[in-house]
């Protein structure tokens, strides 16, 4: 009975953190309009928010009111979207032809906290060189860039 309860108390917190985290993913979206993302650490902040307040807010929203039930079935709808937005924010590449191609140079160079979880793809020498011109790398990550530059056989920029 114990474990069922854990597995209960799991599933309810993931649940809340993926509803949080739903708030970011649409956001995340619209923002990629205007060259913006939010970076991984708010991702990592809001799911740990919504898995701590999640059994609070499940004792709220479990009752039989049409509150609840309107919030129920409005996370659920909520939640599909987010899933495409997930789906889409991990699965369509980046667009290193755009505007808003500088900005994929952090990401670039793989996860970090202070820049966006999703993937960029192959990066082509094109955009390293562009990324070594309007990138502001710190120093050590401007040795990665050539090192990385030069194991693809990329010219100096």
């Amino acid at each position: 009975m114990e474990d069922e309860n854990k597995k209960d108390l799991r599933k309810v917190r993931l649940v809340w953190a993926g509803a949080f985290l739903s708030f970011l993913v649409a956001t995340n979206l619209l923002f990629s309009l205007f060259c913006s993302n939010w970076p991984l650490i708010l991702y990592l902040m809001i799911g740990g928010l919504g898995a701590w307040l999640g059994p609070k807010l499940n004792q709220r929203f479990s009752k039989n009111t049409f509150f609840s039930k309107l919030v129920r079935r409005s996370a659920v709808m909520l939640a599909g979207f987010s899933l495409m937005g997930l789906v889409a924010l991990f699965m369509l590449p980046a667009h290193w032809e755009s505007k808003c191609a500088w900005r994929y140079c952090g990401r670039a160079m793989g996860p970090s906290p202070l820049t966006s979880p999703f993937p960029v793809g192959d990066v082509s020498c094109r955009a390293w060189s562009m990324c070594v011109n309007e990138y502001p790398y710190r120093s050590g990550q401007m040795r990665d860039v050539y090192r990385r530059m030069e194991e693809q056989g990329c010219p100096a920029p």
